[in-house]
Parts: C-alpha cells; structure tokens; sequence
C-alpha cells in the first residue's frame, strides 16, 4: 500500500505540470518558481540489469554523461535514499541548533552526486531505493536530478498541507534546525498555493516550498497521509482541520 501511495505522487506524475509554469509574486511580478529537474528514464530493463549486477547498462551510462560535470541532488522518482543520511552523520536531541545546521549540511551532502559512481552508491546503499525498485512489477521509474541548491542556513523552506483542494497547513520543514524567532509568512505563501492549486491535480498532498526574495519557490509533491512527516502538527490535527493552521 506504501509502495501504490508513493507511486501516484513520483515527480514524472507532477513535474510536467509545474516546469513552465509562471507564478505571480505578492506584488503582481510573473516569475518561473518550479526547481529544475532532469528526469532520466530508469526502465524495467535498466532495474532488473542494476538489481542482478548492482551496475547501470551501457546504455543508460550513455543517457547519464551528458549531465556531468554537474552537481546534484539525486533521488528517485518515488522517494530519495535518504534513509543512509543517520548512518553517516547522526544529530542528536541535545545538539545546539547552529550544530544540528552544519550536521544536516553534511548528512545533505552525502546526496549530492558528481558523477556516475556516486549515483550508484546511493542506489545500492538505500534501503528505501532497493524496496522501491523490487516492488516495481514492469513499469519504469526516473532518476531524477535537481541542480545541487544548498539551502539549510540560507533560505526557509516550508510544507504546505492539502485537504479537498484547500490549504490547511502551514509549518516549517525540519523545524528544529530554525530559530524561535522565525516567523510564517503567512500571506506570502497562501497567494502563492491559491495560484498552485489552479494547476495541480491532487486534492489532497503535501508541497514543499522555499522563499527567497519574497518570491515562494516550489520544491516537490508529496502524499498528506499518515507516513507523511507533519512535524510541526499532530497528523490527525492537520488531517481534520477545516481551516488554515500554522505552526513553526
């Protein structure tokens, strides 16, 4: 059920959607806001070839080089490999705020990809990514490449939460790594969701944003379910509201 969840939310199902879209900042100025993906087709060929070999064909090596040198933030079309970040780099409880920043800052790093080999090693290193693909039944999936943006510390990201085509929630994303002094701006990004929302054909889901120059940029689309991270809200609390909530 995880599995047919995530599926209907994978980035080629919205992506399309929101690429050449224009947005309208809260004093009237168009502007592109959709992060730049590169979608690369990982088809049931390539899946099984890398499952049995732990390696990419010729062929999609081929559809991989013209990318690099690049650097970028890499996941699947379903879900990231985020799952190895803790292993390497582990944040705990009573970690000062600036500490917990740069320790996120090098869990993120272990993302980021420069070359071939190093897609590789998150693909065979993730638990998330091998359940994923051995759950695939002939479909094809993307990989998926975001140019690397190395946000904590500089801008604010946020989720929004969706319920019946409306705006419910507001929160920050990772919270904890914030200061009690950062504020929602909450008018900012509802003119910016109510124009989304014009667009996009999920009644119900979670959109990750970032602000930067009082302008919002769109992340990604996830589902609003009981797997989803609320952080900030209690799931049946954001999942029941009827009106627009925000927490920090």
């Amino acid at each position: 059920m995880l599995y047919k969840c995530y599926h209907e939310y994978s980035v080629d199902k919205w992506y399309h959607l929101v690429q050449n879209w224009k947005s309208k900042s809260i004093t009237n100025v168009e502007y592109y806001s959709a992060t730049n993906y590169i979608l690369i087709p990982f088809t049931n060929e390539d899946i099984k070839y890398f499952l049995r070999k732990k390696q990419f064909l010729d062929s999609l090596i081929k559809k991989l080089e013209p990318i690099f040198p690049g650097e970028y933030f890499f996941k699947l079309s379903l879900r990231s490999p985020k799952d190895i970040l803790e292993k390497k780099v582990k944040i705990k409880e009573r970690d000062h705020r600036t500490v917990k920043i740069e320790k996120k800052r090098k869990q993120l790093d272990i993302l980021k990809v420069k070359n071939i080999e190093e897609i590789l090693f998150l693909l065979k290193k993730s638990k998330r990514i091998q359940e994923d693909l051995r759950l695939i039944k002939d479909e094809d999936l993307f990989l998926v490449f975001q140019p690397w943006r190395p946000s904590i510390g500089q801008y604010i990201e946020y989720r929004c939460f969706i319920n019946f085509n409306k705006l419910v929630g507001i929160c920050l994303y990772k919270p904890e790594y914030y200061s009690t002094l950062t504020s929602i701006p909450v008018a900012l990004i509802q003119h910016y969701i109510e124009q989304l929302l014009n667009i996009i054909t999920y009644p119900k889901c979670a959109i990750d944003v970032f602000i930067k120059d009082n302008k919002v940029y769109f992340i990604e689309i996830n589902p609003f379910d009981e797997f989803t991270d609320t952080f900030s809200f209690d799931f049946d609390e954001i999942n029941s509201t009827e009106h627009l909530i925000c927490k920090l």
